[in-house]
C-alpha cells in the first residue's frame, strides 16, 4: 500500500484496494447511468463524485488501518456541498436531495432541514460533529475541508457543479402532505440510485467477476405470451367450470390484450372473483411491455397465502420469476436480484412494495430506481389499509407521472378512491362493462342477511353439521376456536377443519392440501376459518357463512361460494351477527365498516353482484377516510424516519413464536438449536418462517422464551420480537387447531414426570 495515495477501502480478498479517485469516479458513473434511466443522471453523477469525499481525510487513513472506529465520512461531501453555495436559497433547493442522499448512504435519509445545522457546525468548528449514529464526521474546520478540497481538484480538474432543475412538485395546489410524497419519493430515487451503485461498485471491487447481471436475462415478452396461452390452453382442457364462466375469462382475457396496448400510466380492472383475473393480468402487462418497451413487471399481492398461490402459477409461465417477500427462502444469486430488484419479472407483498416508496434506510431504497419503467399490477386492491391510503395513492400517481410506470388496480370490490378528498384518482378502467360480468355471474350464490337479530355459534355449528360442502369465515381467532369446538361435538374429526392464523404457514398449507382433495372428491368438509381464507386461497364450497364484516370482506367469503358454477344455480351465502360477548371485530376501522353494511342492508337489500351497491358502500364509507393523524404529519414536515415509522400497511401488535409443527419438525429442532446457539440471524428468521405464527406477548408467559438478537455468532443483550415455544409446553401447538395458550399459565408441566 501507497502511503501517499488516499484509499477507499482496505486491501480485497481479490487483492485489489482502489483509491478515492478511482472509487468516486465509477460510482458517479454508475450512478449516473441508474439516473439517466429516470431523467435525473447529473444530480445522481454528482452525488456520486461526493459521496465518499470525506474519505480524503486523513483521520481515514486510521480508520483503514484499525486505529480509529466511529467515523463518519458521509456527511463531509453533504457539507462541503452546502458551503458551496453562498447561502443561495435556490442552489440549496436545487442540491437537497443531493447532499441529503451523501449524507444517507450507509444508514438512512435525513431531511435537510434536521441535517444542515451539524453541516454548518462541521464546516466551522475545530470539534467533529456528530449526526449519523453518533459517529463523529471524518472532518472539522475549514483547514480539513480546504485540505480534502485541493486532494478532489487535484483528482478532478475539469469538474464543474452541474446545474439541473430543482425538483418542483406537480401541482402546487396540493397538500403540503401531497407536494411531500412526490419530493421524498425524488430524493429516494436519487438515493437509491447512488447507493445501488456505491454497492455494485463496491461488490466489483471485492470480486472483478461480479457484474451487473440483469444482462444474463433476456425479457422477450411475445416468448412469454406464448408461454401463457399454453398454460392457458391445459387449464382449458381439464377445466371443470361451466361453459358460461369459461365464455367471461376469454372476455376478460382478450380484453386485457387490447387495452395492453394503450399508453402507459393508471388503470383499474374491476371484475367478479373467478373470472381469471390472474391470467388476464398478465396478458395485459406482456402485450404492454412488448408495445411500450417496459422494463419489468412486478406483481404485487396483499397476503402471502397469495402469493405463494401466485408464484406457483406465474413459475409456470415465466422461468425467471423473483419471489421476494419476508417468508421466502432465497439463494445467494436471488437474495442478491431481491435487493436490487434487476430482474424482468418480480412478485412481492405490498407491504415490501408500498413500504419502499416510504422508506428511510439504504438497504430498504437501494431497488427503488428498478421500479421506474415497470408495469406493476397490484392485485386485491381493496386491502389497501384506509389510514394509509391517499398516502399510497399520491405516491402511485407520481410513479407514474414522473417515473413512466404503469400501475393497474385489480379487484372484485373496486374502491371508489375517487370519493377520497385531494387525490383525483382518475384511472383507465380496463372493463368499463364491468357490470354484465357481475350479472352473468350473479347466480352462482344468494346472499342471506340475517342481521335482524345476533345468531348464537351454537346454531351456525347445528346448520354446518347438516351440510356437506360449508365454510364459516368469522373476524376473530377467539371466534373461530368456539365454533370449530361446537362442530367437532357433531362431526367427525377427519371432516371438520380450522383454518386460521394460529396455524403455522407450514401446517396451513398442508391444510389447505387437503381441503382441495375432499372438496373435489365430494367428500365431506367443514371448514372453519378467519378472514386469512379470503384470497389467496382457492377453495369451492357449496355453502358460505360469514360473520357480519366490512362489504369487501363478504364479497371475497362470496368468491369461495361455487366458484366456478359447478353447484348449480343461487348456492346460498349466509352473513350473520355473532351472538357472543366482548368485541366482535379486530379494528375500529373494520367495525366501523361492517356497521355501515349492516345500515345500508337495513334501508336496501345489498346486491354484491351489483357494481352500484358496491360503489354506494364506498362512498359512504370513505366519507369518514383520512390518513392517521401521525403519517399526515411526518409528510407535512418531510420527515423520512417519522414517515417510515408512520407507514405501516399492516399494524402487527403481537409477537412472533416458533412452533413446533408436526409436520417440520427437524427444521423446528434445527432452528431452536441455532436460535440458542446464535441467536437470532436474517437468515434464521427467514428460515423459521414457515413455523412461526403470531400471538399476544401478554399470553406468552410461562410457556416461551424470548429469543435474543445474534451479536458476534452469539445471543446478544438486545431481545428479538422472536419467541420459541418451551420444549415441555410442544402440546400447546397441537395438529388440528395450532397454538392454543390459555388466559393464564399453570406451571403444571413443572410437576411432570
Amino acid at each position: 500500500m501507497d502511503e501517499k495515495l488516499d484509499y477507499a477501502k482496505s486491501l480485497s480478498r481479490s487483492g485489489r484496494q482502489p483509491t478515492v479517485q478511482e472509487h468516486l469516479q465509477a460510482v458517479a458513473q454508475q450512478a449516473g447511468a441508474f439516473g439517466a434511466k429516470l431523467g435525473m443522471e447529473e444530480p445522481c453523477r454528482m452525488a456520486g463524485l461526493f459521496h465518499d469525499v470525506g474519505k480524503y481525510g486523513d483521520i481515514f487513513k486510521e480508520v483503514l488501518a484499525g486505529k480509529a472506529t466511529n467515523v463518519d465520512h458521509a456527511i463531509c461531501g453533504a457539507a462541503i456541498l452546502l458551503g458551496s453555495m453562498d447561502d443561495s436559497l435556490k442552489l440549496k433547493r436545487r442540491y437537497r436531495p443531493v447532499m441529503e442522499a451523501i449524507n444517507g448512504h450507509h444508514t438512512g435519509l435525513m431531511e435537510l432541514e434536521l441535517l444542515e445545522p451539524a453541516l454548518r457546525e462541521s464546516l466551522v468548528s475545530e470539534h467533529a460533529v456528530s449526526v449519523n449514529e453518533r459517529k463523529v464526521a471524518a472532518l472539522a474546520g475549514p483547514a480539513a475541508y480546504q485540505k480534502v478540497m485541493q486532494k478532489f481538484r487535484r483528482d478532478f480538474p475539469h469538474f464543474k457543479a452541474p446545474s439541473f432543475p430543482a425538483f418542483s412538485a406537480s401541482d402546487p395546489a396540493l397538500p403540503a402532505a401531497a407536494q411531500n410524497v412526490e419530493s421524498m419519493l425524488h430524493a429516494r430515487m436519487l438515493f437509491s440510485c447512488l447507493v445501488d451503485a456505491d454497492y455494485t461498485v463496491s461488490a466489483a471491487d471485492d470480486d472483478p467477476e461480479d457484474s451487473d447481471r440483469t444482462a444474463c436475462f433476456d425479457f422477450d415478452p411475445q416468448a412469454l405470451l406464448e408461454q401463457l396461452y399454453a398454460h392457458r390452453a391445459e387449464i382449458r382442457r381439464t377445466s371443470t367450470a361451466e361453459e358460461g364462466v369459461n365464455r367471461l375469462r376469454d372476455k376478460l382475457f382478450d380484453r386485457c390484450y387490447a387495452v395492453g396496448e394503450r399508453e402507459g400510466g393508471l388503470f383499474a380492472l374491476t371484475a367478479p372473483t373467478g373470472t381469471g383475473k390472474t391470467l388476464a393480468l398478465l396478458h395485459f402487462a406482456l402485450r404492454h411491455c412488448q408495445v411500450h418497451g417496459k422494463r419489468r413487471i412486478i406483481v404485487v399481492l396483499p397476503f402471502l397465502t397469495l402469493a405463494e398461490q401466485n408464484a406457483d402459477t406465474y413459475a409456470k409461465i415465466i422461468p425467471e420469476l423473483l419471489v421476494d417477500h419476508s417468508q421466502r427462502q432465497l439463494g445467494d444469486e436471488a437474495r442478491e436480484f431481491a435487493a436490487r430488484w434487476n430482474v424482468p419479472f418480480i412478485l412481492t407483498t405490498s407491504v415490501r412494495f408500498f413500504e419502499t416508496l416510504f422508506a428511510q434506510r439504504a438497504t430498504d431504497c437501494r431497488k427503488l430506481h428498478n421500479i421506474a419503467n415497470s408495469v406493476i399490477l397490484f392485485d386485491e386492491s381493496q386491502s389497501l389499509p384506509p389510514e394509509v391510503t391517499s398516502a399510497t395513492l399520491w405516491a402511485a400517481k407520481e410513479l407514474c407521472r414522473r417515473y413512466r410506470c404503469t400501475m393497474v388496480f385489480s379487484s372484485a370490490t373496486q374502491p371508489c378512491f375517487d370519493a377520497l378528498p385531494q387525490v383525483a384518482w382518475k384511472p383507465v378502467e380496463i372493463m368499463p362493462e364491468h357490470s354484465e360480468l357481475f350479472r352473468a355471474l350473479s347466480d352462482r350464490t344468494q346472499v342471506e342477511w340475517r342481521l335482524q337479530a345476533k345468531t348464537p355459534l351454537e346454531e351456525i355449528a347445528r346448520e354446518m353439521q347438516a351440510q356437506n360442502s360449508v365454510c364459516a369465515i368469522v373476524n376473530l381467532r377467539r371466534h373461530a376456536a368456539i365454533l370449530y369446538r361446537l362442530l367437532g361435538e357433531q362431526s367427525p374429526a377427519e371432516e371438520t377443519f380450522f383454518l386460521t392464523t394460529d396455524l403455522c404457514p407450514a401446517h396451513r398449507s398442508r391444510l389447505v392440501k387437503t381441503i382441495v382433495h375432499r372438496l373435489g372428491s365430494g367428500l365431506p368438509c367443514r371448514v372453519v376459518a378467519t378472514q386469512c381464507i379470503e384470497a389467496g386461497v382457492d377453495l369451492d364450497f357449496q355453502c358460505m357463512y360469514r360473520a357480519l364484516a366490512p362489504l369487501e370482506s363478504i364479497i371475497q367469503a362470496a368468491g369461495r361460494c361455487n366458484r366456478n358454477g359447478k353447484y348449480g344455480s343461487y348456492r346460498p351465502v349466509i352473513v350473520f351477527e355473532p351472538d357472543e360477548p366482548g368485541r366482535l371485530y379486530p379494528g375500529d376501522w373494520y367495525e366501523n365498516a361492517a356497521i355501515l353494511v349492516k345500515q345500508l342492508s337495513a334501508c336496501r337489500r345489498i346486491d354484491i353482484h351489483n357494481p352500484e351497491d358496491i360503489e354506494r358502500y364506498y362512498r359512504e364509507l370513505f366519507k369518514r377516510a383520512q390518513d392517521k393523524a401521525a403519517l399526515t404529519e411526518a409528510l407535512e414536515n418531510r420527515s423520512f424516519s417519522d414517515t417510515e415509522q408512520a407507514y405501516r400497511l399492516i399494524d402487527n401488535q403481537g409477537v412472533r413464536v416458533i412452533v413446533p409443527y408436526e409436520g417440520e419438525k427437524a427444521l423446528y429442532e434445527f432452528v431452536r438449536a441455532q436460535a440458542l446457539q446464535t441467536g437470532m440471524t436474517p437468515a434464521l428468521m427467514c428460515l423459521a418462517a414457515p413455523i412461526t405464527v403470531t400471538a399476544f406477548a401478554r399470553r406468552l408467559s410461562g410457556f416461551a422464551e424470548n429469543l435474543r438478537y445474534s451479536k458476534r455468532g452469539r445471543p446478544g443483550e438486545a431481545a428479538s420480537d422472536y419467541h420459541l415455544l418451551l420444549p415441555q409446553c410442544a402440546s400447546h401447538y397441537t395438529g388440528d387447531m395450532g397454538l392454543q395458550l390459555p388466559e393464564k399459565a399453570t406451571y403444571d408441566w413443572m410437576w411432570k414426570k
